[in-house]
């Protein structure tokens, strides 16, 4: 029971306060994210040349080396676009390597360069077509479209006209030196890479020792 002199005085209670709670910053998102799935080969082909670069004087060694040297040429244009130019922009990839095209190799490592520099995409495009590295690239996809296309298949013999010849020949296959077709593709990537600015795969071998056999 409160006494007289315990009630609470009105007369010295303090003035009222309003209290204003700080604001805190929102932001409401919709749509569903998508969802995106890549794989990357040119790695998984590259580890596959050097195993076949490791057999030394081996026609069907070679035959493979060939094969699988310019599959990572193939992929590595797409994903050196898809993953260092574009920046895993998924949607612009099309607007480079349109759904459906078919282009020679040889063009697309030339031509998609251009394209990129005339984009503002890169600063810079690599000195294809007076090059060593070039020539030899050139005469490699040209093993591997005769191995693919049967033209090493047809038969030789002397005084044929040189249309008429397989290519390559059973004895280029068995001459040609261990590692160099991979010695090729990989001088090609380092060589876009230094002219582009971007970063060189870490999976390529440091030097070409590392390849020759």
């Amino acid at each position: 029971m409160l006494r007289d002199h315990d009630a609470p005085d009105s007369k010295t209670r303090g003035p009222d306060q309003v209290i204003h709670p700080v604001a805190i910053p929102s932001q409401e998102a919709f749509g569903t994210p998508t969802l995106w799935l890549t794989a990357s080969f040119a790695q998984l082909w590259f580890k596959d040349a050097l195993l076949e670069a490791s057999r030394e004087q081996d026609s069907h060694a070679r035959r493979r080396e060939i094969l699988f040297a310019v599959a990572t040429a193939e992929s590595y244009l797409l994903e050196w676009v898809r993953d260092d130019v574009l920046q895993r922009d998924f949607t612009a990839l099309n607007r480079v390597f349109p759904v459906g095209e078919r282009r020679p190799i040889l063009e697309k490592w030339k031509e998609i360069p251009k394209q990129l520099l005339a984009s503002g995409l890169i600063t810079a495009v690599p000195n294809l077509g007076s090059g060593a590295t070039w020539r030899e690239f050139q005469l490699l996809v040209e093993f591997r479209n005769g191995l693919l296309h049967a033209r090493s298949s047809r038969p030789e013999t002397a005084g044929l006209p040189e249309a008429n010849l397989p290519v390559p020949s059973l004895g280029q296959l068995q001459t040609l030196d261990p590692g160099w077709p991979s010695q090729v593709v990989r001088r090609l990537i380092l060589e876009l890479c230094a002219a582009t600015g971007t970063t060189a795969p870490y999976w390529l071998a440091t030097n070409e020792r590392d390849i020759a056999i």
